[in-house]
């Protein structure tokens, strides 16, 4: 019977030994391990510390545990918990920082576990580790992010209907809320009416339920009436499980840049305008410009039409002078001709009344009573007075015909 109950315990032992060796096994497969002695000087470490930590095997074996440890971590909480816990012989985890072969900080999130004999003896300590050093970064990067966009930005978070969760100081002093005013209110209390009734409104709140990321310039309406202008981004932000449950908005203020490209566009509105009525009024001028060239050239065409008439009208004057000068030559040698005919017709008379009648002596002529009766009475002087008439007629001819007209 005793055989029988020894032979239990042992098969139990046997199985509890096997159970705990699989349950070790898992964990020094799995995990980061330390065995440390009693003194906390390194006596195993298992391939995949070894790996992660960057060390060999020789520079780790007798190495007390503090040399892993930086000047920094030492002053913190954690080490002396770490401290007074080996030196009680107590279990112990949290996030301790080990020191890398090439001398950066390593985040293991650690569990110390003593072990200790049947007679409560301690054996050894073991250290079991994961390295959340990448977790841990980057966790803090974001979590550094996050605390400069909440210093430098307004933030606030709404359920997925629109409901105010929190905001932070920024976003209260900006639209000159306290939070008590808007937590558990709807967003629509910062639109103006005719936009928080608008289909597009509706459709704003359903794509960000879809998960749509909108980012835009959004006008509000602070606690006082004003206007406000803010860029913002609205982020729908899901849970560890992937499930959408929330909406943040970081926006930032930023009325007075528009107020000023307002102004600036009212501004490039009026000079576009100016400009448009200097072009058309150019256009005008151009065209009264052009205007003036036709006149001038049709003034200039007129002038010269008027050119060639007055030269034309010049040659029908001179046309007309020699008609005239001819005429006036014709005219001179008609009377002329007249003239010597009269006195031909004279002379003839006076030889007719020589012959019926004496002589009397001409007292208004001295020469007549020197001159011999005979000279009118002689056959030959006939003959050279009309040869005297026809040589002045030619002289008189030939001086008319070199005279200007009048």
């Amino acid at each position: 019977m005793f055989n029988k109950n020894l032979k239990r315990e042992l098969a139990e032992l046997r199985e509890d030994a096997a159970i705990n060796q699989q349950i070790k096994n898992s964990l020094y497969r799995e995990m980061m391990v330390l065995e440390l002695d009693p003194q906390g000087r390194i006596q195993h470490a298992n391939e995949l510390f070894i790996s992660e930590m960057g060390y060999r095997r020789e520079d780790l074996m007798g190495r007390p545990l503090d040399g892993f440890f930086s000047q920094q971590f030492r002053s913190e909480p954690n080490y002396s918990r770490l401290k007074t816990a080996m030196q009680r012989a107590e279990h112990v985890s949290g996030a301790y920082r080990l020191v890398r072969a090439d001398g950066q900080e390593a985040w293991l999130r650690s569990i110390w576990q003593p072990i200790k004999g049947s007679d409560g003896t301690l054996h050894h300590f073991t250290l079991c580790a994961t390295n959340l050093t990448r977790t841990i970064e980057t966790s803090r990067e974001h979590e550094s992010v996050i605390n400069a966009l909440l210093r430098s930005t307004a933030v606030i978070e709404f359920d997925l209907g629109g409901h105010v969760i929190t905001a932070n100081q920024r976003f209260l002093d900006g639209m000159g809320y306290r939070l008590e005013q808007i937590k558990g209110k709807h967003h629509r209390m910062f639109c103006e009416r005719e936009e928080a009734e608008s289909a597009a409104y509706r459709d704003f709140w359903a794509s960000l339920n879809r998960g749509e990321y909108i980012a835009d310039r959004f006008k509000r309406i602070d606690a006082h009436g004003r206007t406000v202008w803010l860029e913002a981004s609205y982020n729908p932000v899901h849970d560890a499980y992937g499930k959408l449950y929330k909406v943040i908005k970081f926006a930032t203020v930023i009325t007075d840049q528009v107020n000023r490209e307002l102004a600036v566009a009212e501004a490039a509105t009026i000079a576009y305008d100016t400009s448009h009525h200097t072009d058309l009024s150019a256009q005008r001028g151009a065209q009264v410009v052009q205007q003036t060239v036709d006149v001038m050239h049709r003034i200039a065409q007129q002038m010269q039409e008027a050119s060639d008439g007055i030269e034309a009208l010049d040659k029908q004057s001179q046309l007309i002078s020699a008609i005239l000068k001819t005429i006036s030559g014709i005219a001179d040698q008609t009377n002329l001709l007249a003239l010597n005919a009269a006195i031909e017709a004279a002379r003839a008379g006076d030889q007719g009344r020589t012959r019926t009648s004496p002589r009397l002596p001409c007292t208004a002529c001295p020469a007549a009573e020197t001159r011999p009766n005979r000279a009118w009475n002689s056959p030959t002087r006939p003959a050279r007075s009309s040869s005297r008439s026809r040589t002045a007629l030619s002289e008189w001819s030939v001086r008319s015909a070199s005279s200007p007209v009048s």
